[in-house]
């Protein structure tokens, strides 16, 4: 059989199947879909003044037997249609709606499809509480990979710290922060400042505002340094004429360049001994705690306390 003679085969097949897939979709069919569900909170004011929330969990789509030419019913959406209910209620209350198909909003006006039945499930049981209003922390949930020759300088946090969660009374008086979604980076070089949106899975039906923040870091290329002529001094004296000997050390510290470039020694590192732990021989030099860069070595690290 000649090449040609397969072309004009596989073309008479092509439009057969094109015909029958034609005609079978211009036949009416029906079919389950999906459509979402739209639950308006009540705006109703209860007896204590507080307005009332829906406060249980509702499915986000309702099954539902649909009619219409198999075309129509291929090229549907979830979204063509809308199953809205409108709810009114005191809080501590419960009631049940019985789902209608007058309750169904068609969004697209140019599909031709109707929907016959409501499926699963055919009534909602809404339980409402008092709305309220709180201020929660964010607390972030970031794994940063600092690149070699690089560090951290203070605290990950966020902007803004807290945020303003509205929602019912009982969802709320058990929830201590709201969480961040997860940020991942790896070979960080430079400063952090992503925007990353908040996660609220014991409220799904709560508003919170905003709905992101900023997760901020400072990352600086790590650095050391000495640095001389750092004054020691003298605690719990008890107005004794005191001084160190050495008056002054040298300090080797490490951290981010931009901090260790501008630590100042008369004012930044705040070393000192303590005279009430006197004994013979040599004191101690000791530090506070540095949140933004450590302390390598003090050099020397104990010296004497003499009469001025």
């Amino acid at each position: 059989m000649k090449i040609g003679d397969w072309g004009i085969k596989a073309g008479a097949v092509g439009l057969a199947l094109f015909l029958w897939f034609h005609a079978v979709t211009e036949h009416s069919y029906e079919k389950e879909i999906n459509v979402r569900l739209l639950i308006e909170d009540p705006l109703l004011i209860d007896t204590s003044q507080f307005t009332a929330i829906i406060a249980n969990e509702v499915p986000q789509y309702v099954g539902v037997l649909a009619s219409g030419s198999g075309k129509e019913l291929l090229q549907l959406s979830r979204y063509d249609f809308v199953l809205r209910v409108k709810t009114e209620g005191e809080a501590s209350t419960k009631r049940t709606y019985r789902l209608q198909l007058s309750h169904i909003e068609k969004r697209a006006a140019d599909i031709n499809v109707q929907i016959e039945e409501i499926l699963h499930p055919k009534e909602l049981e809404i339980e409402f509480d008092r709305r309220v209003e709180k201020d929660l922390p964010v607390r972030s949930n970031a794994h940063l990979q600092i690149a070699q020759a690089h560090v951290q300088v203070g605290s990950l946090y966020t902007e803004p710290k807290s945020v303003r969660i509205i929602g019912p009374k009982r969802v709320l008086d058990t929830m201590h922060f709201v969480a961040a979604n997860s940020l991942s980076m790896s070979d960080v070089r430079g400063d952090i400042d992503e925007t990353v949106a908040l996660f609220i899975d014991k409220c799904p039906r709560c508003v919170v505002n905003p709905n992101n923040v900023r997760v901020l870091a400072s990352i600086q290329i790590l650095a050391e340094n000495n640095i001389t002529s750092v004054p020691v001094e003298i605690r719990n004296g008890s107005g004794r004429l005191i001084r160190a000997d050495p008056e002054f050390v040298v300090v080797k510290v490490r951290g981010g360049v931009d901090v260790i470039s501008n630590i100042n020694a008369l004012k930044d590192l705040d070393l000192f001994v303590d005279f009430k732990d006197f004994q013979d021989g040599d004191f101690s030099v000791q530090k506070p705690n540095y949140e933004n860069f450590e302390v390598l070595e003090i050099i020397p690290s104990q010296i004497n306390v003499v009469s001025r």
